[in-house]
């Protein structure tokens, strides 16, 4: 049987107005007016201050200014903060989780060896009223010298006290903490490095005035401790002012033995980064002998993947004419052939896929800007990020420049669909806050309207087994798997996504454990996952901002063997990363060691990897909607809405599979009550994808795609003609919903996310249940992605329908614009049963008549 196009939704019903009420985001319990007659006068001020501008909790400080700053650092269970929290009039607990869906930790990750584990955390107050701040840390004070008295009616500070280290202005220790820059510096301390550099991300200010002279402030004291001024960046769409500098050696080493110094006691600085730090070791090994690939199909037409990574060797055989290279900053020439290897393999991959694949090349060309450049990293070589440019800045130019040009240039590539970033700041893991790059790919993806699929990131360290060495030999297959995910699970915190990745316009891909290689010489080599379709165990784990699901996907990046560590003395077992360029993995493009050698390959993994095979697939659903477009539904696809409708496209087949029951088994006697599906998500996000359920529909499985713009308080209403000869048929079926949308972002606001989008899965006409990801979860990204399945006989109605009402309002602030959206949805029994579903959902939807929208 033939298979069949995608079907589109006819226009959907607006309804100007929602009746129905979204979840809650934040919760005030205001005292009584007994409990406020009680307080003692001494502390009326606090509370006067608090009832007329309400003290914010929140778990970034993004978007504030340092005076308005104080940081309360928790220790214990977060809900118990919380519940203290809501008892006090004014406070309003505006952070990362929903009312009823607190975890059991800030940490997030308790095994069964540390349920008793006193956890800590930071969470930030933010107060515009100077006394209030004073007020508050002197009840703070008075709390610590026990004269907090109780019969004052200040039981209820007394029981948010006690779960609180401390609490105190924005200092020194915020400064450095979790931000990787003492560890960067320790390392080039070690090395003898004379110059190092660093990055200052600035508190922002909305006057330029107050900008320039924060700046000067740095400058100056910088230059003072001998260091060198070397750049600036403002991008105040996402509120970033950020500085790059260097400090001579002794510098450092006096900062690392005492950090209260006047450069680091600055109050414009937000925080200390390291520099240059989304890099990519270059392999050492020799890459493979080229093979003679059928190269006929030549690309045509504009490019629809853009590709930020290092610079690729353009004139690879298996590359030649397929890349268009924009190098406006001339790194050809300081950029060796023999060490473009990343941006080669990438660029490979988006072409042609796995090399041992049988996949035509993409039949557009790859429009391809540098980012990366080889740098000496003392006796390792690797291609990153220069240590004499803002990754935020260099980026924010890059994009800018496809699609509004640069210095009077025309854009460089303004059909650029799909931005392919298989880069990561390695120094940088999601930790709560919105980094920079991450707030610069959410506000470009809606301002130029372009889909970005970034890599979650990889994990290249030890994997320690929580058994002894002489064990490891006696384990089966599934005993090395289950102690292998257990390890990385327990590392949780260790390995989290890294920056961009947490991007909320964006697909972030992680790597699944698998490639289409031909079994090679694994001789000593370790495989610690058996299963099939298993996540990669170097990957990075979710979860997002607010708790959303990141990664999105799972996708192909090769199966990642390991070593056993040996020549230490320690006890446990301990997995090392083979990095051979040999199989098993994904085969692509590379240098040769030789000048002029142009055809040789070599095995990679990685989350990169599958990133590039995901915009590849995002390029040829480009294709599907492409010949739509070109057929008598011509008319109906919006050019604003392509981009989302790749997003919501790609992410449509994901599902969790047979890999939910191995992975729920392992993890749910280590997991907290209610966090097995969190945890699962943290792996897997949504799932793996699988491209060919949404390239085409069959007699058994009908696709429809729907796609419009929708505005704060508006609902769209969208139609599904149930099938007749499904009516009264015990039968397994599964209902499949995916919504996909671009926010604009309010980086001052703690919500961050404009537009939040939402709709509510039918589920009683064809008596079906969701499945995989929580309800919860779905709703906090701009991602909604629903599988629901049954199998209990339903009977409906001639010409009855499944309704499904897209919903939109406002998140963090208002919302003005109206907000682009894609909705996919496809309905589908088992192959073999003799329901053509495909042919009655079409037949019902072709003599439908376009409804137009109508306020009400």
């Amino acid at each position: 049987m033939p298979n069949k196009p995608l079907l589109i939704f006819p226009t959907p019903t607006t309804i100007s107005r929602i009746k129905k009420r979204g979840f809650s985001i934040s919760v005030h319990y205001p005292a009584t007016s007994r409990q406020k007659e009680r307080l003692a006068p001494k502390f009326d001020n606090i509370h006067r201050i608090f009832e007329e501008r309400r003290a914010e909790i929140l778990t970034q400080p993004t978007g504030a200014i340092p005076e308005q700053v104080l940081v309360l650092e928790t220790i214990g269970a977060i809900d118990d903060f919380v519940t203290a929290v809501r008892s006090i009039s004014g406070m309003e607990w505006l952070g990362e989780w929903d009312e009823g869906d607190i975890p059991p930790d800030t940490d997030f990750y308790v095994d069964e060896k540390h349920k008793d584990k006193a956890l800590s955390g930071r969470l930030y107050i933010v107060m515009t009223n100077q006394s209030g701040i004073a007020e508050l840390l002197s009840m703070w004070r008075n709390y610590q010298n026990d004269r907090l008295v109780l019969r004052h009616g200040l039981n209820k500070w007394r029981d948010m006290f006690r779960h609180l280290r401390d609490i105190r202005p924005w200092g020194v220790k915020d400064r450095l903490i979790d931000t990787g820059i003492m560890h960067d510096w320790k390392m080039r301390v070690a090395k003898g490095a004379e110059i190092i550099p660093f990055e200052t991300e600035l508190w922002y200010k909305d006057s330029e005035s107050a900008r320039s002279q924060d700046a000067e402030v740095i400058k100056r004291l910088v230059q003072d401790t001998g260091g060198t001024f070397i750049k600036r960046a403002v991008i105040p769409e996402i509120r970033y002012h950020g500085i790059l500098a260097r400090l001579p050696i002794d510098a450092i080493r006096d900062i690392m033995n005492n950090p209260n110094t006047q450069l680091v006691r600055c109050d414009q600085v937000m925080f200390f980064r390291p520099s240059g730090q989304a890099a990519t070791l270059t392999p050492q090994d020799e890459p493979l002998t080229g093979d003679e690939i059928d190269l006929h199909h030549t690309p045509s037409g504009s490019p629809i993947i853009a590709l930020l990574d290092g610079l690729p060797l353009e004139n690879h055989s298996l590359l030649r004419g397929r890349l268009i290279i924009d190098d406006p900053d001339n790194w050809v020439h300081t950029y060796p052939a023999n060490e473009r290897v990343h941006g080669t393999s990438m660029a490979s991959l988006i072409v042609h896929d796995e090399l041992d694949s049988t996949q035509t090349p993409l039949n557009s060309p790859v429009y391809v800007r540098p980012i990366l450049r080889p740098l000496n990293w003392f006796e390792i070589r690797e291609e990153v990020i220069p240590e004499d440019v803002l990754a935020v800045d260099l980026v924010h130019r890059a994009v800018k420049r496809m699609f509004e040009g640069d210095q009077g240039e025309t854009p460089a590539a303004p059909s650029i669909k799909i931005i392919n970033l298989s880069v990561c700041d390695r120094s940088r893991p999601f930790m709560a806050f919105l980094s920079p790059w991450a707030r610069l790919i959410d506000w470009l993806s809606w301002r130029y309207n372009v889909l970005f699929v970034i890599s979650a990131g990889n994990q290249g360290g030890d994997i320690e087994l929580d058994l002894q060495r002489s064990a490891l030999s006696t384990l089966s297959a599934d005993e090395l798997e289950g102690e292998t995910l257990r390890a990385i699970f327990r590392e949780g915190m260790n390995r989290r996504i890294l920056s961009p990745a947490e991007s909320m316009n964006s697909l972030s891909i992680a790597g699944g454990h698998e490639d289409l290689s031909p079994t090679g010489n694994t001789a000593r080599l370790i495989n610690p996952l058996s299963s099939t379709a298993m996540p990669s165990p170097i990957n990075s784990l979710g979860l997002g901002f607010r708790r959303s699901i990141k990664p999105d996907v799972v996708y192909r990046g090769g199966k990642q063997l390991f070593l056993e560590k040996l020549g230490t003395t320690h006890e446990k077992a301990i997995l090392e990363v083979s990095a051979s360029s040999l199989s098993p993995g994904q085969r692509a493009a590379s240098p040769g060691r030789r000048a002029g050698d142009l055809s040789a390959t070599r095995y990679s993994r990685g989350t990169s990897n599958a990133t590039a095979l995901t915009s590849r697939i995002a390029a040829q659903l480009y294709g599907v909607l492409d010949n739509l477009r070109s057929g008598s539904t011509a008319e109906s696809i919006n050019e604003r809405n392509i981009p989302v409708l790749l997003k919501a496209l790609t992410i449509h087949s994901a599902s969790w599979g047979e890999t939910q029951d191995v992975l729920g088994n392992l993890l749910k006697p280590i997991s907290q009550r209610g966090t097995l599906k969190e945890n699962i998500n943290r792996f897997l996000g949504y799932g793996h994808i699988k491209p060919d359920r949404v390239y085409s529909c069959t007699d058994q499985r009908a696709t429809l795609i729907g796609f419009s713009s929708i505005g704060h308080d508006e609902g769209h209403r969208y139609s599904i003609p149930l099938p007749p000869s499904l009516s009264g048929q015990r039968t397994w079926r599964r209902l499949i919903i995916t919504l996909a949308w671009f926010t604009p972002i309010n980086p001052s606001h703690r919500a961050y996310r404009r537009a939040a989008l939402w709709f509510d899965p039918p589920k009683d006409e064809l008596l079906v249940d969701r499945t995989e990801a929580d309800w919860q979860a779905v709703k906090r990204g701009t991602v909604q992605h629903e599988i629901l399945e049954g199998e209990k006989v339903s009977a409906f109605v001639e010409d009855q329908v499944l309704e499904i009402l897209v919903n939109c309002r406002a998140d963090a602030g208002d919302l003005t614009d109206t907000v682009p959206y894609a909705i996919v949805a496809t309905l589908e029994v088992a192959e073999g049963i003799e329901i053509s579903i495909y042919n009655e959902i079409q037949t019902r939807i072709r003599p439908a008549v376009p409804v137009r929208p109508i306020p009400i």
